[in-house]
């Protein structure tokens, strides 16, 4: 991570930043046992403020069946600009710098940029 944020650094691609059409990440976490209900509620928190924002187009996270405390996301974004803005909101900074100290393994992402647009 850098200093001046908490986004992870080499989390998103510069292709996908710099799309222009819409991009979207599917990707598994896994969280520590003992942090499962802290991480499921800063989720459910964080989730409404992520479909609120500009750009956004889905945003569903599910539990991983047969797989305790592990997690899988998918986001659509209209572009990379809305993409690297929504990482950027205070929420969202909040949430990746609340994140490390729950997972149990390191993020999981496929990043996608649709065959059409």
């Amino acid at each position: 991570m850098t200093n001046t944020d908490t986004v992870p650094d080499g989390l998103i691609p510069a292709d996908v930043l710099t799309s222009e059409n819409p991009v979207a990440v599917y990707g598994v976490i896994r969280i520590r046992p003992d942090r499962d209900g802290d991480f499921r509620a800063l989720i459910t928190a964080t989730v409404p403020q992520v479909r609120a924002e500009t750009g956004y187009e889905q945003y569903e996270v599910h539990d991983v069946t047969g797989e305790p405390g592990a997690y899988a996301f998918y986001e659509r974004w209209s572009s990379g600009l809305a993409l690297a803005a929504h990482v950027r909101q205070p929420f969202m900074l909040d949430y990746f710098g609340r994140l490390p100290e729950m997972l149990a393994g390191e993020f999981e992402t496929q990043w996608l940029i649709p065959v059409t647009a």
